[in-house]
């Protein structure tokens, strides 16, 4: 959506040391974990998209709001809001599977 007049507000940005959260609370993860990856969009980024095995869908964007972050489905549509980091672990395995495992 454009917004040549400058109305709409910004999202916040995630921080570097945000992202380096995000990086470490992957890298926790035992191997064979349904988040499979992450990926920054913009410098400073606007968006970290995250990556599940293909039963578990593919990808999701992840925002920062004013009061944590916004994670959305696979078209991009809102469906889970974490306040914390540890939170948005908790929001990506909840998403249900859409295949069964073997499928990965």
């Amino acid at each position: 959506m454009s917004d040549p007049e400058g109305i709409l507000p910004l999202m916040p940005r995630f921080s570097s040391e945000e992202i380096d959260q995000i990086d470490q609370l992957w890298r926790s993860l035992p191997a064979g974990h349904m988040w499979t990856g992450w990926a920054t969009v913009g410098h400073p980024p606007d968006t970290v998209w995250i990556y599940r095995s293909r039963a578990h869908w593919r990808r999701f964007p992840l925002t920062r709001t004013k009061t944590g972050y916004a994670l959305g489905d696979d078209q991009g549509r809102l469906f889970r809001e974490a306040a914390t980091l540890e939170d948005l672990l908790k929001a990506v395995e909840a998403v249900p599977q859409l295949r069964v495992a073997d499928q990965d």
